[in-house]
């Protein structure tokens, strides 16, 4: 029973992987390569409690590749263009431009009222002479 599982699960990730990765040819080769090593790996494995945990992981990490593997293709030096397809969750469409940090804000000139500016700027209340030759009377 756990060699049809095991069988069963090794040959629905490496389905899952051709489907993902069909169009890089080399992410394709790596992650089966790494598939086919892990399983190879564990062949031996006489445990049922962690052979039951194996296959678990292998369908977690298949149903992963479907459902919330979303791959970017560089459209320019600075552009990196996500592609969603019918499985994958719906995200909304981003686009990530070199991981710049958000840019700051510019203040504007900060208006004044002449009436209401006082001449140190403290609670006097007192109005700011508008000249410079006038000195200002507070104390």
């Amino acid at each position: 029973m756990n060699r049809a599982k095991v069988l069963s699960s090794y040959l629905n990730l490496l389905r899952t992987e051709k489907k993902v990765f069909h169009n890089d040819k080399r992410a394709l080769e790596h992650v089966m390569n790494l598939t086919r090593i892990q399983f190879r790996d564990n062949q031996n494995e006489t445990d049922n409690t962690k052979i039951n945990e194996m296959i678990d992981h292998a369908n977690a990490v298949s149903h992963f590749l479907v459902k919330d593997l979303i791959q970017g293709v560089r459209k320019d030096d600075k552009v990196i263009q996500l592609k969603f397809d019918e499985n994958t969750k719906s995200y909304q469409q981003y686009e990530f431009v070199n991981d710049q940090p958000p840019q700051r804000k510019k203040r504007g000139k900060i208006q004044i009222d002449e009436e209401q500016t006082t001449c140190c700027g403290g609670g006097c209340g007192k109005p700011m002479p508008l000249n410079n030759s006038e000195k200002s009377t507070c104390s």
